[in-house]
């Protein structure tokens, strides 16, 4: 109790370090916490799955593509029915639509068989969970608070793709993320799906999964799609499974090199706070050194100096982690737009607070016990009126600095490649491009009727013709930013047997004119049914060509599958002429280069989504016009839409998330350094103000005494920015190695670095500067 009392009154009366020090550290704590709550997040995705570590999923690897499969679609079986307890079947159908009221709402639909619900479990709102029955249908309580508002949900009928369903039950979002995204869920047995299926293995927990995966990832050729492969993933490593990604799936998938970078994050913000508090707790020791020394010989113990080290940094650890919180609880909203998500308090926070409670304290007492355990008391008494460990603290405050400076580059660095990646132009039209989803219908054609399919072409028509009677649309085409997108590769051979893995973009000839794509030699061809080869220059030059009319390819598999009165038809495996060559544009992000790309040109299909070249000025007219015209067709003037050059810009959402994340922290990081920074120059010029006032009598000027206080500290600073500089250069090429461009990492963005630093840094060390060199000698030299 004596001690608690002594630390108490040592830190109340060391006012102005107690609260830097406070400051410093819960400021990086708060940030430190934030982060290490959203990577917790990520690394307990889907614990609403029962019994994960027996769930496996098939991947399917085609034409350089990955995605989650099914066993129906491999070419041989790699589980006896003895290994395998239960299965799942899950069909994603995303932008979908359901009609109630006569009114349609865009869903994403899962159709799951009943065995779902026993592979993960989510809280029931209302109802029951139960799709036994082929019209049943389960909503999120979001999507059914959409559709119903207040009203009960249980017993609602909707139409999706014109059969009736059922609400049985309303269920809420599990606590933890989850790798399914969904609106509702609906029986598999409702209809045939025209969609993959993706299904999920619950396997007995002896079966030797490695084994398994020996023999069934190895390439076989398959009839459709070339050479192909499938292995296995347990349920816990599916969501940072490299590569998998199927859009429709409905999925949400993890980037572990993300973690990985917020890590380093981490580590860096703790570094620099803990480096700080020790500094500072190491000055307030040190006004206390001769007392430590007088205790000594008094009979104080090393276990008694330890405890009261322990205390001191206990109580200023736990007003540090309150104001963190508090500080966390402050910026909730903020954290939330950095991350992009919005991470919940769960356990893992109360786990984690009591970690920090238990381990910071005892990590930052090492050091000082140390310092003062094992120095004579003579040396303790001695050494407030004789000598201080001007290098010692000077050491640590360089260490904190780079860290600080490192922090400082990489996001100067981000800034510049964000720049580079969203303002360099990609090759072809993206301003004043608007693409939508103005058809609000099902893209599941299994079951339609003659009547059905009658009425579908209706709808269509009558949206058709109010886009060409639009007076804000230059022209418009059946297209999509995903025909830019580069997501899989198929192996082409030329006329001489050369093979080469490339993408195959399957766009109507209008497609070129519409997004300026320039031709620079042979000719597009016109709209028909069959499809005609272009290549870019890449491909021209990848195969060794100079001219297109010495240009012949074809795909080692079909590259397009057609059926015309129930004959199967295999298309581009024979070697065709290549007709024109279009001029090379960034087909995907910059970061990957220019690669070549094969365009397989054929009729204009009505089931893409729609892409439409505004008038300048326009833009709000003519959304106003779809609207009215989504709304006589569909009832509703709900519809997805987003502008060309948006979708370019988002390709590099991740590129965005790094540049603010470390914009941010290393922000954090330059306040903490300041607050230690202020810390110890307080510390340090009050004790020479003796020494200033005898220097002024003497006739020292004014420069001469901010060269005196400033020096030690600059010398600090660029010793630290020395130290940080080919840090932060292995740091950059090795995130960059493998793009094919990037931002050059320039001589400037370190100047601008250390400036920035050291401007922050300078000007809160020229406030104490300032102060000591306006002090009065003679009131000095009397207290003295």
């Amino acid at each position: 109790m004596d001690t608690l009392k002594y630390a108490l009154r040592f830190l109340t009366r060391a006012k102005a370090y107690t609260l830097i020090s406070l400051s410093g550290l819960a400021f990086s704590l708060a940030c430190s916490i934030v982060l290490l709550r959203y990577i917790h997040r990520e690394l307990t995705v889907d614990a609403h799955c029962i019994h994960p570590e027996t769930v496996v999923v098939p991947l399917r690897e085609a034409n350089g593509a990955v995605m989650p499969s099914a066993t129906m679609y491999l070419d041989s079986v790699y589980f006896s029915d003895e290994q395998i307890a239960e299965r799942c079947l899950v069909v994603p159908n995303e932008d979908a639509f359901v009609l109630y009221k006569n009114r349609s709402y865009q869903a994403d639909i899962l159709a799951v068989d009943s065995a779902f619900f026993r592979f993960f479990a989510y809280p029931l709102v209302a109802g029951i969970i139960d799709l036994k029955e082929d019209n049943a249908a389960v909503l999120t309580r979001r999507f059914a608070e959409q559709l119903f508002g207040n009203e009960n949900p249980l017993g609602k009928v909707m139409n999706y793709d014109g059969k009736l369903i059922v609400v049985k039950g309303v269920i809420d979002e599990p606590s933890c993320k989850t790798t399914w995204h969904f609106d509702l869920m609906v029986s598999s047995k409702l209809q045939e799906w025209s969609r993959m299926n993706i299904e999920m293995l619950r396997v007995l927990s002896g079966v030797d999964l490695d084994a398994v995966n020996r023999v069934s990832s190895i390439y076989r050729k398959s009839e459709y799609y070339g050479l192909t492969r499938e292995w296995f993933v347990p349920w816990k490593q599916f969501y940072f499974a490299p590569s998998v990604f199927l859009k429709e799936a409905l999925m949400n998938h993890g980037n572990k090199a993300y973690l990985l970078i917020l890590s380093g994050v981490v580590i860096l913000l703790l570094t620099v706070g803990i480096l700080n508090f020790i500094n500072l707790y190491m000055v307030m020791m040190m006004k206390r050194s001769c007392e430590y020394g007088i205790r000594k010989v008094l009979g104080m113990s090393h276990r008694t100096l330890f405890a009261s080290i322990w205390l001191e940094n206990l109580l200023l650890t736990a007003a540090s982690l309150f104001v963190a919180w508090l500080f966390i609880e402050l910026t909730a909203v903020p954290v939330t737009r950095l991350l992009g998500e919005s991470v919940g308090y769960t356990s893992f926070d109360g786990w984690l607070s009591l970690g920090i409670l238990l381990l910071l304290p005892l990590l930052t007492s090492v050091y000082p016990y140390v310092k003062y355990a094992y120095r004579s008391p003579v040396t303790s008494m001695r050494n407030v009126s004789v000598r201080y460990s001007v290098a010692a603290r000077a050491a640590l405050l360089g260490v904190q600095y780079v860290f600080t400076v490192l922090l400082v580059v990489l996001s100067v660095y981000f800034i510049c490649h964000f720049r580079f990646l969203t303002h360099t132009p990609p090759g072809f039209r993206t301003e004043g491009i608007l693409e939508a989803d103005l058809q609000l219908e099902s893209r599941n054609y299994a079951d339609q009727t003659p009547e059905t399919e009658k009425a579908l072409r209706e709808r269509k028509g009558r949206i058709s013709k109010a886009l060409d009677e639009c007076p804000y649309i230059d022209s418009w085409i059946y297209s999509s930013y995903s025909d830019f997108q580069i997501s899989y590769k198929m192996k082409i051979i030329n006329d001489e047997g050369v093979t080469i893995p490339m993408p195959v973009f399957y766009v109507p000839s209008r497609f070129f004119d519409f997004y300026g794509l320039e031709v620079v030699d042979g000719k597009l061809p016109d709209e028909y049914y069959d499809f005609s080869m272009v290549l870019n220059e890449s491909a021209m030059k990848a195969f060794g060509y100079t001219k297109c009319e010495e240009a012949f390819i074809r795909g080692e598999a079909p590259l397009w599958i057609s059926v015309r009165d129930g004959k199967v038809t295999k298309g581009g495996i024979e070697p065709m002429p290549v007709e024109a060559v279009i001029k090379d544009c960034f087909f995907g992000k910059l970061t990957d280069g220019i690669q070549p790309v094969v365009f397989s040109v054929g009729a204009e299909t009505d089931d893409e989504r729609i892409s439409m070249s505004v008038k300048p000025g326009k833009e709000k007219e003519l959304m106003n016009y779809l609207r009215k015209a989504v709304k006589e067709v569909y009832g509703t003037e709900e519809f997805d839409s987003v502008w060309l050059s948006d979708l370019i810009k988002e390709q590099y959402a991740y590129d965005r998330k790094i540049t603010t994340v470390y914009s941010v922290f290393a922000f954090v990081a330059i306040v903490v350094s300041c607050m230690g920074l202020f810390g110890i120059s307080l510390f340090d010029i009050r004790r020479r103000y003796r020494e200033i006032a005898i220097r002024k009598v003497n006739g020292a000027s004014a420069p001469d005494l901010y060269r005196l206080l400033g020096s030690k500290y600059l010398k600090v600073l660029l010793a630290s920015f020395v130290a940080a500089v080919p840090l932060a250069w292995l740091i950059i090429n090795h995130y960059t190695s493998g793009f094919v461009l990037k931002a050059p990492l320039s001589p400037w963005i370190f100047i601008v670095a250390l400036l920035l630093v050291a401007a922050v840094s300078l000007g809160t060390l020229w406030w104490q500067v300032s102060k000591a060199v306006r002090i009065n000698p003679v009131e000095v030299i009397k207290e003295n």
